[in-house]
C-alpha cells in the first residue's frame, strides 16, 4: 500500500539526515538490508539477495506467494509463505537450510505471521485463536501461548526477547516469557519498522522515534522530521541506526544519530 507524507525538517534531541543520494530499485516488494548491508527484494515470485554486483536468489513455485521475510539474522534468515503455511530457513547465500510445515502441526491451527525468536524458535500468531505463541520448530513444541490478542492483528515486530503486536488501534509488547510489559496507541494506517529497541513510526506526516525504556515500555523521544518532497512511500526498513525508505523504484537512505547534551 503507497502512502503519500510530507515531512518537515525540524530540530530535536535526534537528528535524521541523508546519507546519500539513494539508487535506483526497482522490485515488486522490498524487504529489508542485513548487517553487511545487502539487499534484499522480491520480483516476479523470487526472494532476491544483492550485494555489490553479486546477485543471488530462492524460489518455490510450489510455495505460493511469500508473505513476510525475516532478515534479523543474515545467517539465519526466515521466508514465511502464508497460503500454504511454510516457513523456510535459508544461509548467507539464500541456500535451504530447512523447511517448517506449520499446517502439519496438532492440533491444526492457522498462522497469519511468522518471525524468528532466537535459537530454534519463532514467534507465531495463531489467527484461530487469535493468540501469539512462541514454538520450538526443532522439537514441534509451542513453549508459550499467550492469552487473546485484542484486535486484528496486522503485523509483528520483534527480535529475539520481545514481540510487538501492531492491530487496528494500539501496540502490545510481549517478552520471550509471554508476559504483556505495555500497550501503546497505534494510528491506523501508519508506516513503522522496528530494530532492537527502536521503534520508527511515519504519521502524521511525521516521523516518530519511541524506544524501550527499563520497564521494557516505549516512551516517545523527541522528534526529527525528514523532508522527501511528498514521494509515495511504499515501505519502510530500519537497520543500525539507518532508515530506509522505499519509494517503489528509488531506495533512499537517512540516518537517525542521537545527539550528546
Amino acid at each position: 500500500m503507497k502512502w503519500t507524507v510530507l515531512l518537515l525538517l525540524i530540530g530535536s534531541f535526534l537528528q535524521a539526515q541523508k546519507t546519500d543520494e539513494g539508487f535506483r530499485l526497482t522490485a515488486d516488494s522490498f524487504y529489508g538490508v542485513d548487517d553487511f548491508e545487502a539487499i534484499y527484494y522480491g520480483v516476479n515470485g523470487a526472494f532476491i539477495k544483492k550485494k555489490g554486483k553479486k546477485i543471488q536468489q530462492f524460489y518455490d513455485v510450489q510455495l505460493g506467494d511469500l508473505t513476510e521475510v525475516d532478515l534479523i539474522n543474515p545467517l539465519h534468515i526466515l521466508l514465511f509463505y502464508k497460503n500454504t503455511q511454510t516457513v523456510v530457513l535459508l544461509d548467507n547465500r539464500l541456500n535451504e537450510k530447512q523447511r517448517i510445515s506449520l499446517n502439519k502441526l496438532t492440533p491444526f491451527r492457522f498462522f497469519e505471521h511468522a518471525r524468528l525468536a532466537g535459537e530454534r524458535r519463532l514467534w507465531l500468531h495463531d489467527i484461530d485463536q487469535n493468540r501469539l505463541e512462541l514454538f520450538d520448530y526443532i522439537n514441534n513444541k509451542t513453549l508459550i501461548s499467550t492469552a487473546v490478542l485484542k484486535g486484528t492483528i496486522s503485523q509483528l515486530l520483534t527480535d529475539y526477547n520481545f514481540c510487538h503486536v501492531v492491530s487496528e488501534n494500539h501496540i502490545e509488547t510481549y517478552n520471550s516469557y509471554g508476559s504483556k510489559t505495555s500497550t501503546m496507541p497505534f494510528i491506523k494506517g501508519s508506516l513503522l519498522d522496528y530494530d532492537f529497541e527502536s521503534l520508527v513510526m511515519i504519521t502524521d506526516n511525521q516521523i516518530k522515534v519511541m524506544r524501550l525504556d527499563a520497564a521494557y515500555r516505549f516512551r516517545e523521544s523527541e522528534m526529527t522530521s525528514i523532508s522527501i518532497l511528498q514521494k509515495e512511500v511504499n515501505s519502510l526498513y530500519l537497520k543500525n541506526g539507518k532508515l530506509y525508505i522505499w519509494h517503489g523504484k528509488r531506495l533512499d537512505v537517512y540516518t537517525i544519530n542521537p545527539i550528546n547534551n
